[in-house]
């Protein structure tokens, strides 16, 4: 599973958003999942 960060569109894969964004630090209400 992808998750996209809305604010600076890095991409985490995995089954939960990360905690925090490793580039900008948002947490992970800033993710969407991706298709």
């Amino acid at each position: 599973m992808k998750w996209k960060c809305t604010v600076c569109d890095y991409v985490h894969e995995g089954d939960h958003p990360p905690k925090t964004c490793p580039v900008c630090g948002e947490g992970p209400e800033a993710f969407e999942k991706q298709s």
